[in-house]
């Protein structure tokens, strides 16, 4: 049915005040809480970044942002429960990478979309880094490389379950290599990196935190870092891309995202206030200390981030066929 010129006029108008309204909605946001849901456990690094940007946020907000401790799943609980909250600003998700742009290619039934979230702020970005066992008569990358060349299917790589991030990396390093490495699948990160030490396996793909204070232990050797720059976390490790494989790089991001369709005046408004959170104070520390990548992002700079790790953790499911129900 044809508009009348008068609700014509009317429908402009109500567009035009709803319009108007956005920045003024952000100019007053928050008026009350904001949860936060994590997808894991407490104790967790997730967990842990999304206490410590939660209390950066309430102090730049001026309103409480509480954490809950959704977990189980892979994070599909509280993704689901979040993909379906009301889209102001009020209920947002922290996730790791894994969980928004990896496990979408491992599952065909997902209680949600990835287009059902946008991302928010990025509170920790971690690249991952090769650590081998002291037993290995290897010293660098390229010997590492040219040893298991060298012996074929004797060569173990820990990971912390099948689809996880170490799995994922070590498929990738496979691909790029030539190189034949045999999975052995722990129940987590700390059993594997136990067995590591041991010499029970031969090489573990993850992030610098614990893996590098093993290094000054002495009961780790690392052989490089999957990013394109050297970090200042052991500015000492060479890149992948210096050893001449460029392909590789591997990160884990923690991100908070909010249901799609939240106005992004509300967004940006978390956005900044996440990082001048992130600029000092405890957010900040823990970042240096725990060997963060530096650079905050905007929203739409870790959206693209996002589709970046969402398209390569796809490219290594589909080689391997990679389905988990």
């Amino acid at each position: 049915m044809a508009y009348s010129p008068v609700r014509r006029r009317l429908v402009t108008v109500l567009l035009a005040v709803a319009a108007l309204n956005i920045p003024a909605l952000a100019q007053t946001f928050p008026t009350k809480p904001i949860h936060i849901i994590a997808t894991t456990p407490a104790g967790g690094g997730n967990d842990i970044y999304a206490r410590l940007l939660a209390s950066g946020l309430s102090a730049k907000l001026g309103q409480p942002v509480l954490v809950e401790n959704v977990g189980g799943s892979s994070g599909m609980i509280a993704l689901e429960r979040v993909s379906k909250a009301p889209k102001d600003g009020y209920t947002l998700v922290a996730v790791t990478s894994t969980s928004i742009s990896a496990a979408p290619h491992m599952y065909r039934k997902l209680p949600f979309k990835v287009e059902d979230f946008v991302p928010v702020a990025l509170s920790g970005t971690f690249p991952f880094y090769a650590f081998t066992t002291p037993s290995l008569p290897v010293n660098n990358w390229k010997e590492f490389v040219d040893y298991a060349r060298a012996n074929p299917g004797r060569v173990n790589y820990a990971t912390s379950g099948p689809g996880s991030t170490p799995h994922l990396v070590g498929e990738m390093v496979k691909a790029a290599t030539g190189i034949n490495m045999v999975n052995v699948p722990y129940k987590g990160a700390a059993p594997a990196q136990a067995d590591l030490m041991a010499g029970h396996v031969q090489i573990y793909f993850d992030i610098p935190t614990p893996g590098l204070s093993y290094v000054k232990a002495g009961k780790l050797k690392v052989l490089g870092v999957l990013d394109h720059k050297r970090t200042s976390a052991a500015p000492e490790v060479a890149t992948m891309t210096e050893l001449g494989y460029p392909s590789l790089t591997a990160f884990i991001r923690f991100s908070l995202l909010a249901p799609a369709g939240t106005p992004k005046a509300v967004i940006d408004r978390i956005n900044q206030a996440a990082l001048q959170a992130m600029e000092s104070g405890p957010l900040r520390d823990r970042q240096v200390a725990d060997g963060a990548v530096p650079g905050p992002v905007s929203a739409d700079q870790l959206a693209a981030l996002l589709k970046t790790d969402y398209e390569t953790w796809g490219a290594v499911a589909r080689r391997l066929d990679l389905q988990l129900d």
